[in-house]
C-alpha cells in the first residue's frame, strides 16, 4: 500500500490569523483553570451544591401545566417537592432508606401502627395473605403473598414486597415458592424491597407496568394494559391507572379453577378504602379516567386490596365532609371495630367503593378540587 502524501489542502485561515486565534483559545483555558484552582472550598461546596439541585430539579417527575401537554389540571408543587421527588427516585435515597427502615434478617420486624396482625384470606383457589411491613414509616403498607392451595408446587405472587425480609418469612411459614412479583408503582414503599427479593429467589419474575421507564428496581417484565399473565391456574391482569404515577398499575387477580369466585385488585396507592392517593405525576383528568376505567372492569363484588392501611383517616374525612354519606359512616365502624381487633381494614369492594368514596363518584371538575389541583 502506496504511504499516504501529506494533505495540501489550505489552511482555512491565514497563518498570523490562525496563531492569534490559538493564542487566545490559550489565554481562555489558562485562565478558567486559573479560576477553578481559586475556588475555595466554600465556593466548591455551592458549585457542586448548586448543580445537584439542578439534577435534581431536572429529573424529577411531578407534573406541572408546563409539563402536561394536555394542559390539565394538576396540583401545584413548591421547589422543595421537586427537588426531595427528585432525589427520592435516585439510587442513592433507595439505598439509604433500605438501610433504615428495612428489617434485617435476623431481627423482628417493626410494629405497624395499630399493632396490625398478619392474616389469611379468601377461598382455597385464591388464598391471600396480608403482611404488614414498614412499621409506620409510611403510615402503614402492605404486601401480599397469594396463591392457589391446591397448587402441588406451592406457586406463589407477591405484591409490592417492600420490607423484603418479613415477606420471605412469611411465604416460608406458608410454605410457598414465590414466582412472580407484581410491582404497583416504582415509590419506594412499595418497590424498595425488589432488589433483595430478586436476590434472595432466584429465577423471580418481576412485574410492573409498561409505562414503568428504569425506576422499577430488578425489573424483568412489563405489562401492557389489559396484558394477562399466568402463575399456575392464578391469572393476573394489569390495568394500567396513570394519576398517583405515570407507570401506576392495579393488578386483577382471578383464579381458573373458581371463575365465579370474587376477583381480588391490588391497588397500590391509586384507589384506598374511602379515597385515592396524591397526586404526584399525572392530572386530575388522568385520574378521573383511570378510576372510571376500574369502575367499567372490575366486577362489584371484586375485593379492592390497598397499599395503605389508611381507612380509618380517609372515611373519616369523608364523613365530615359529607354528614349525609352514610354508607362511608357504616363502613367506618365496621373499619374502627377490625382495627380494635388489630385487624387489617382490607378488602373493601368495588361496590362499595362506589357508594361511600368522594373520588370514585367525583366529576372531573370535583375530583380537580379533591386533589387540590390548579383551576
Amino acid at each position: 500500500v502506496a504511504p499516504r502524501e501529506p494533505s495540501t489542502r489550505p489552511s482555512p485561515l491565514p497563518d498570523p490569523v490562525r496563531m492569534v486565534v490559538i493564542s487566545y483559545v490559550r489565554a481562555a483555558v489558562s485562565a478558567t483553570a486559573s479560576a477553578i484552582w481559586a475556588l475555595s472550598l466554600r465556593r466548591w461546596g455551592l458549585l457542586s451544591l448548586g448543580s445537584s439541585l439542578l439534577y435534581l430539579w431536572n429529573i424529577s417527575t411531578l407534573s406541572s401545566r408546563r409539563r402536561n401537554s394536555d394542559n390539565s389540571p394538576c396540583p401545584e408543587h413548591g421547589p422543595l417537592l421537586r427537588i426531595m421527588y427528585g432525589l427520592f427516585s435516585t439510587w442513592l435515597a433507595e439505598r439509604v432508606l433500605g438501610h433504615l427502615l428495612h428489617t434485617r434478617p435476623d431481627e423482628p420486624q417493626a410494629e405497624q401502627i395499630g399493632g396490625t396482625l398478619p392474616s389469611v384470606m379468601g377461598p382455597r383457589e385464591l388464598r391471600i395473605k396480608v403482611v404488614p411491613i414498614l412499621g409506620a414509616a409510611f403510615g402503614g403498607n402492605y404486601a401480599y403473598l397469594i396463591w392457589d392451595e391446591d397448587d402441588p408446587d406451592r406457586r406463589a405472587i407477591v405484591v409490592d414486597p417492600a420490607d423484603p425480609y418479613p415477606v420471605l418469612r412469611a411465604a416460608e411459614e406458608e410454605r410457598l415458592n414465590v414466582e412472580v412479583l407484581l410491582t404497583t408503582h416504582w415509590h419506594f414503599d412499595h418497590s424498595g424491597g425488589n432488589a433483595t427479593f430478586a436476590r434472595e429467589v432466584p429465577g423471580l419474575r418481576v412485574v410492573a407496568s409498561d409505562r414503568e421507564r428504569g425506576r422499577v428496581p430488578a425489573l424483568t417484565e412489563r405489562l401492557a394494559d389489559e396484558q394477562t399473565i399466568a402463575v399456575g391456574r392464578l391469572l393476573v391482569t394489569a390495568h394500567s391507572v396513570p394519576g398517583h404515577t405515570l407507570g401506576s398499575a392495579v393488578f386483577q387477580i382471578s383464579s381458573s379453577a373458581a371463575p365465579a369466585a370474587p376477583h381480588a385488585a391490588f391497588t397500590g396507592d391509586t384507589l384506598f378504602c374511602g379515597g385515592c392517593g396524591r397526586l404526584f405525576e399525572g392530572s386530575s383528568l388522568q385520574l378521573h379516567a383511570s378510576l372510571r376505567r376500574l369502575r367499567t372492569r372490575l366486577a362489584p363484588n371484586c375485593q379492592v386490596f390497598s397499599g395503605h392501611e389508611y381507612a380509618d383517616m380517609l372515611l373519616t374525612m369523608a364523613v365530615r365532609s359529607d354528614p349525609s354519606n352514610l354508607a362511608a359512616l357504616r363502613k367506618l365502624r365496621q373499619v374502627r371495630d377490625l382495627r380494635l381487633r388489630k385487624q387489617p381494614s382490607v378488602p373493601s369492594t368495588m361496590a362499595e367503593e362506589c357508594s361511600f368514596n368522594p373520588w370514585m363518584k367525583a366529576t372531573p371538575l370535583d375530583l380537580a378540587r379533591l386533589c387540590g389541583c390548579e383551576m
